[in-house]
């Protein structure tokens, strides 16, 4: 279960389902990657479908992980417990 968000304009994308700073395109996908976030109490859980891409970051990131969502845009995220935390959607160049 997501318990918290880095961003809390992305919370609010959670809640409400826009915010001028998700791209439109990118709007249906980010609610099915949030949804999948909130149902998965185990790595297992998100490691389907492949294109999620789960990956443990490091250097200024390590002990977070991260998900694909469309192109260079990554969910990064804070797995403990069976719970999400620090959930951010970052693009990578």
């Amino acid at each position: 279960m997501i318990k918290t968000f880095a961003q809390a304009w992305l919370e609010e994308f959670w809640h409400t389902g826009k915010h001028k700073r998700v791209p439109s395109e990118l709007e249906a996908r980010l609610l099915r990657k949030l949804d999948m976030l909130n149902r998965a109490s185990a790595y297992k859980d998100l490691q389907a479908p492949l294109s999620n891409r789960l990956h443990a970051l490091h250097g200024g990131r390590r002990g977070q992980w991260a998900i694909s969502v469309s192109g260079s845009w990554r969910l990064c995220f804070r797995f403990a417990d069976g719970n999400i935390f620090d959930l951010e959607l970052v693009q990578y160049h």
